[in-house]
């Protein structure tokens, strides 16, 4: 029995120690460390709701215990549902489901004396406000760790399932007799070691993703322009092929610039030139391929990688991303006249050492762009002409 109660002691203090790291979390971001560590902070006082209520009657621990433990699972749900922005899906019903059980089981505690009933409801009860948002996010679960938390979640609700049901088995009668004999097994006991392990473990994996969340919004903010969110600099080289692995990636290279961009800043403000730099940034997105790898390489200049393209079909892209730039309103940002860009596009080559190869020729077609006139596309070994149209449209042999 010594163990026993070392064990209940030391329980709720694990259970603690994981809802107040949980909470700290918020800090950083993450959402659902408030509803992680408002369950593990319940779910502590619930195990030692009878350690620290010694003075009330067996009945009274029970119902404040099952308080605890309701919120616990409740907070549990809604955890999991914010992780995968779902935090308001059935809430409503659980939150019924929660007040409902425990309406039930202290009316079997209270007025039925009947600790074998409650025990079973409340199992029941807790198994499923935790099934219910597992349930619902089930076509959300994509990541590994993703997958490995929806794991740790049903192997807790398949346990709570096991637990009820042994009980339920093993147990018979409206008596203590048969349930105090069932509690005070050895049995009983593994049974309660090994919910206790299943939560200590559901903690480190829920620790683990949400170390991975912050890792990722770190390097979400190291590899992403927080005005455009493309990549900057450092993401595009990560994101394009080791031109030194292998065959050269295959594509084109297309390299962008804001036309006469410094009046738009001294003629309208940084905010209407924010607004341009974004502007462009979408017109990129959405029309370039899906497999392009698009960057704002640094101020109105940005840079794409389109994998498997021949120049010349790329040079037929930058002049539809041009058009329609070209064609865009700016009214709301107090820019009455025409804001342009100019394109250069080059294409990948055997001898080329990495992508800044193909963006050096991009550039040097780029700025042969904009001495031909502005708001044109030039493609490598193209010559600009010496007095090119307002519009010019690329040719292809």
């Amino acid at each position: 029995m010594e163990s026993h109660d070392n064990f209940a002691y030391l329980l709720p203090f694990i259970f603690l120690a994981f809802g107040c790291s949980f909470l700290f979390t918020q800090r950083w971001g993450i959402a659902s460390g408030l509803y992680w560590g408002l369950g593990y902070i319940a779910a502590a006082f619930g195990f030692c709701a009878p350690l620290l209520l010694v003075a009330l009657s067996r009945e009274a621990q029970a119902v404040i215990s099952n308080v605890f433990f309701f919120a616990a699972f409740f907070f549990y749900g809604q955890a999991l549902l914010h992780r995968f922005g779902l935090g308001r899906s059935l809430f409503a019903l659980r939150l019924s489901i929660a007040v409902l059980a425990q309406a039930v089981v202290t009316y079997l505690i209270v007025e039925k004396h009947d600790l074998r009933s409650e025990l079973i409801s409340s199992d029941m009860a807790c198994a499923l406000l935790l099934f219910l948002p597992l349930l619902q996010v089930r076509d959300q679960i994509r990541r590994p760790i993703d997958r490995l938390l929806a794991g740790m979640v049903g192997l807790v609700v398949a346990e709570t399932i096991v637990r009820f049901s042994s009980l339920l088995l093993s147990t018979f009668g409206d008596g203590y007799v048969s349930l105090d004999q069932f509690l005070s097994s050895d049995y009983a006991f593994v049974m309660q070691v090994g919910a206790s392990v299943l939560g200590f473990l559901l903690a480190l994996t829920v620790l683990g993703t949400m170390m991975l969340d912050v890792i990722g919004q770190h390097r979400h903010a190291a590899e992403y322009d927080p005005l455009t969110d493309l990549l900057n600099r450092r993401g595009f080289e990560r994101a394009v092929p080791d031109f030194r692995k292998g065959s050269f990636p295959s594509g084109a290279v297309l390299v962008c610039d804001i036309d006469l961009f410094k009046q738009v800043n001294d003629g309208f403000g940084h905010a209407a030139g924010d607004a341009v730099i974004v502007g462009l940034a979408k017109v990129l997105t959405e029309l370039l391929p899906s497999g392009a790898v698009v960057t704002r390489f640094g101020g109105e200049e940005f840079v794409a990688f389109i994998p498997g393209v021949s120049l010349a079909d790329a040079g037929i892209m930058a002049n539809i991303v041009r058009v329609s730039f070209a064609e865009k309103g700016w009214d709301e940002t107090g820019i009455l006249s025409q804001t342009t860009a100019s394109f250069g596009v080059s294409s990948t080559g055997p001898n080329d050492h990495s992508v800044h190869d193909a963006i050096c020729r991009a550039d040097v077609c780029l700025y042969a762009a904009k001495a031909g006139g502005r708001n044109q596309v030039v493609l490598e070994g193209q010559l600009a002409p010496t007095r090119p149209p307002q519009l010019r449209v690329v040719s292809v042999a």
